[in-house]
């Protein structure tokens, strides 16, 4: 379990990154910097230790230090950080030098940043508006992600989307279901010791996935909502794919993200999720995750179709016309947005329209559940 570090902990891997810039300083000399720093109830006494080849960090008190600091040890931190002026914290007694104080230029001042090769990855016209620049997409990639397959109802409304987009393009159906992803292990491997590669690059098909989705220049994720989210084996898609991108940080539209180690400009998404329910809010939770998600992959969301009382409509001869409508109108929507990077308010309109729910409703839809207890019925 991870432990809180200690003063003189932190104050050591303050040294330790300091040496990293050392080497090249150009203000090197032999002397000690001793500080006798208060947190809480402890004396927190330390110093570091300086050549022309490195800087020490050794605990207790040195003899004839070069220069000497008194403080707490957060007066320390906000110096060492920049938040506190030292001519402001001697004069108001919240610093205390002895000695030669200049002699504090031995520790580097210089960015580390500066040496990094960052790779530049900035924001494209097309992520901020993919409709002003669309170009229809040739190869697009459907990736459903309902642990039922075939035989859910995702597939079902998502099959006249895809009847729709074929008229115009190349579309694959891909089951991630019947795809071996193992979970991600937090390990980070693929960041720090083999980079872009995960542990599990050779023991399960993710790579294989990874590329064909990385081909596509429109991927669709559909699923049906899970405990109030996306299934899990599409979370642990997603998991995984962090090794599809560099660990650095840099600016995006409006937070920092990862800059990608596979481009595909122009690349764009389109979420489709079903579920039970009657309401609209419970996409709630993944229109938030997949807004989060595009940004960080920096592939713009063109579309989102979203279907509530998904498994209740089918077969209700109540509303076979409305159903019909649906069915047609997703067609349609897979036309549009192969054609124009977007959907239609009036087609999207009749494939998320919801219906005023009634006791009579509930109480029909209770007794369903009712009645398939024990039963082995699993496609229902």
């Amino acid at each position: 379990m991870k432990e809180m570090l200690t003063p003189l902990q932190i104050m050591e891997n303050m040294v330790n990154k300091l040496q990293q810039s050392y080497p090249k300083h150009d203000k090197k000399a032999e002397g000690v910097i001793q500080f006798y720093l208060k947190h809480e109830n402890e004396n927190i006494n330390c110093f570091i230790q300086s050549d022309f080849e490195k800087l020490s960090f050794y605990k207790g008190v040195a003899q004839n230090p070069t220069v000497t600091v008194k403080s707490t040890f957060y007066n320390w931190l906000n110096l060492a950080g920049g938040t506190l002026n030292p001519v402001f914290g001697v004069m108001t007694g919240k610093l205390k030098f002895k000695g030669k104080t200049s002699f504090f230029e031995v520790l580097p001042k210089k960015s580390f940043t500066e040496d990094l090769n960052i790779p530049k990855d900035p924001v494209s016209r097309f992520e901020k508006k993919p409709s002003k620049y669309w170009v229809k997409p040739k190869k697009i990639v459907v990736l459903s992600a309902s642990p039922r397959g075939e035989n859910g109802y995702t597939d079902f409304y998502l099959n006249p989307f895809i009847e729709g987009m074929k008229k115009q393009s190349d579309v694959e159906l891909i089951h991630l279901k019947k795809i071996s992803i193992k979970p991600c292990t937090g390990c980070f491997s693929c960041w720090m010791v083999h980079p872009g590669e995960c542990i599990y690059h050779k023991t399960d098909d993710f790579n294989i996935l990874a590329e064909k989705m990385y081909a596509a220049d429109l991927i669709v994720y559909a699923f049906p909502i899970y405990a109030d989210g996306m299934p899990g084996i599409l979370k642990n898609y997603f998991d995984r794919s962090v090794s599809r991108a560099y660990p650095y940080m840099i600016d995006g539209i409006y937070k920092v993200r990862h800059p990608r180690r596979y481009k595909h400009e122009n690349q764009s998404m389109v979420i489709f999720s079903i579920c039970g329910f009657f309401e609209m809010k419970n996409f709630d939770p993944v229109r938030s995750y997949f807004k989060a998600l595009a940004h960080n992959r920096h592939t713009p969301v063109v579309a989102e179709i979203y279907r509530t009382t998904a498994v209740g409509m089918y077969g209700n001869p109540f509303v076979y016309k409305q159903l019909n409508e649906i069915i047609g109108a997703l067609s349609k929507a897979g036309e549009e947005i192969i054609e124009y990077g977007k959907i239609k308010r009036k087609t999207n309109k009749i494939i998320c329209q919801e219906f005023s729910r009634s006791k009579r409703d509930l109480n029909q839809i209770n007794e369903w559940w009712n009645e398939k207890k024990g039963s082995k019925d699993i496609n229902y």
